[in-house]
């Protein structure tokens, strides 16, 4: 492969100006007053740090800027509506002067080499086979790649590069395209290399069968299996009637395991009961297809089925050498899994950072002061509000999605006392996910904020009358759960840029207080609702390790400035 020295920006030619050439251009133009290069310089400089790129690597051009500014969260850098309008309106008159806002419609991407442009112009012109390897003949131009060097790295380094383009709205998709338009090169045009690339997939493909294909019989028993599991079991076989959302997990399960089944060479009309379906044999083919599917590499999904079937084994009243298989099967798919996903840390280790944790508790206030400001009492301005005591509710009371989108004003929130107000958020244990009453005091703050959103901007947000807090577009309905957490993810992440789906302010809530208070899982786990201390220990330990050294080192140097111990030497 070539080693010529690519662009910045792998897709965008040299003689494509970059904001860092605007930049450097306008602060020697000495024809400009020094205000003005001074103003001009820091607006494009700012845009840049808020989309958190390199102004060397973002081309100057105006679709790739509105591209790139539509990712940006400019209200997390601390700037008002205003002095972001007022940035972006500097930098635009700064492009202008350049004359970059005159160019064409496409931002000047690396010209084809001679050998890119002889296949280029082999491929029928206005087609999607055209049109799907545009952009990776730029690339293999801009890299200096040969047209006989092209395998599958090449293809993932190009999605790589995709994903750093914002210019390109679906990175995967025109990765994926490019490949299979190649390889429809290769049977097609003549003269095209003669290299098959693979076409990369997210997952293998959906092999899940309908309800309807399950044989009657199977489908009767399964039902009456629900019902008994939803209501009171006077066998005893069920501890308690089980939540509408884990029946319909187990449902899901079910039809995923039935389908592995069938997909691994057992016939569909062998399988007219949960007992054909559970025989230790049938089972294990099962559980291998699924396995076989992830390449031989268990995972969580497989593990949770696993611990299942025994457990539906014995509440159908299965032998108990059955039994004893599944269980072995169970143990054998085991996954060790202590505390929370790599995922949630990462987001946790910006917490070790003042600045974020302040961003995140202060955001209802900031959302206050900036609606204040405005003036504005529209459906706009009040989704705001709701928003903002979503997340107020989620720092003091930290539930689950779904007990947060389903509050009701006269059953969970609970006026305790009159003068002063006092507030309790209250959720009775068969509503919570593991059967565990929660009672949360809101602080004065939150209940000012619960006051105004219910006297002001709530009547905005929903025509009919509503027992719901955060109402749905339809009456009698609560918000819907997607809904809700979109709203909460993208508007903390607007002003705050902290990437918090609403679950994961359960555990920023956990790591806020241990970081200073180090150790006190008791008070974690009453805020979670966990039903063991253990379970927050292993949510936690190590989250607090660097929290613990600082408390250590601040007593140790209290008493090294005070002199206790006495000079040495």
């Amino acid at each position: 492969m070539s080693t010529g020295k690519p662009s910045r920006n792998p897709f965008v030619a040299s003689a494509q100006q970059s904001i860092g050439d605007v930049i450097a251009l306008v602060s020697a133009d000495s024809t400009l007053p020094k205000t003005t290069r001074q103003n001009w310089a820091w607006a494009l400089r700012f845009l840049c740090r808020v989309c958190g790129k390199d102004p060397a690597s973002i081309p100057a051009h105006p679709d790739y800027l509105r591209c790139l500014l539509k990712k940006a969260a400019p209200t997390a850098s601390g700037l008002t509506a205003a002095a972001w309008n007022n940035a972006r309106s500097l930098a635009g008159k700064a492009l202008a002067w350049a004359g970059i806002t005159t160019v064409p419609g496409r931002y000047y991407q690396t010209p084809y080499t001679d050998e890119w442009a002889a296949l280029w112009s082999k491929l029928p012109a206005e087609t999607a086979l055209a049109y799907q390897l545009s952009r990776f003949c730029h690339y293999a131009s801009a890299t200096g790649l040969t047209a006989m060097e092209v395998n599958d790295p090449v293809l993932e380094q190009f999605h790589q590069a995709l994903i750093e383009e914002s210019m390109v709205e679906n990175p995967w998709a025109t990765y994926r395209g490019a490949a299979k338009s190649w390889n429809n090169a290769v049977d097609r045009i003549p003269g095209w290399p003669q290299i098959r690339l693979k076409v990369p997939t997210k997952q293998a493909a959906v092999f899940t069968l309908s309800w309807e294909v399950l044989p009657h019989p199977l489908r009767a028993e399964i039902n009456r299996y629900f019902e008994r599991a939803a209501g009171v079991d006077l066998n005893g076989d069920f501890a308690r009637p089980q939540r509408p959302q884990t029946i319909e997990t187990r449902r899901e399960q079910l039809l995923w395991f039935f389908s592995a089944v069938v997909n691994s060479g057992t016939p569909i009309d062998s399988l007219t009961s949960i007992k054909s379906l559970l025989v230790p044999e049938t089972a294990k083919r099962g559980l291998t297809y699924l396995l076989n599917r992830r390449g031989g590499k268990n995972y969580c999904a497989l593990w949770c089925l696993a611990q299942f079937l025994p457990t539906l084994a014995r509440r159908t009243g299965l032998p108990a050498d059955t039994i004893q298989a599944l269980l072995r099967y169970k143990r054998a798919l085991r996954i060790e899994q202590a505390g929370m996903a790599e995922r949630h840390r990462e987001t946790l280790r910006k917490f070790n950072d003042p600045a974020s944790v302040l961003a995140l508790v202060g955001f209802a206030d900031r959302i206050e002061r900036n609606v204040a400001a405005c003036g504005n009492h529209g459906a706009r301005v009040a989704k705001l509000i709701q928003t903002a005591l979503a997340v107020d509710l989620l720092l003091y009371a930290p539930v689950r999605i779904g007990n947060l989108a389903t509050i009701e004003l006269d059953r969970h929130l609970i006026v305790v006392q009159n003068e002063p107000r006092a507030v309790h958020l209250r959720f009775p244990a068969h509503e919570v996910k593991n059967n565990q009453d929660l009672e949360f005091p809101l602080p004065r703050e939150t209940i000012a904020l619960l006051d105004l959103y219910l006297t002001t901007y709530r009547p905005l947000l929903t025509r009919y009358q509503s027992s719901f807090l955060f109402p749905g577009k339809y009456a009698g309905r609560a918000k819907h759960v997607n809904a809700l957490r979109k709203q909460i993810h993208d508007t903390v992440f607007k002003f705050t840029a902290l990437d918090m789906p609403p679950h994961r302010f359960r555990h920023a809530v956990g790591k806020i207080f241990l970081d200073r208070n180090p150790g006190q899982y008791g008070v974690v786990q009453r805020l979670l609702g966990h039903k063991r201390v253990e379970t927050t220990i292993a949510f936690y330990a190590g989250e607090e390790g660097a929290a613990a050294a600082r408390h250590y080192h601040e007593t140790i140097l209290k008493l090294r400035a005070s002199g206790v111990g006495g000079s040495r030497g």
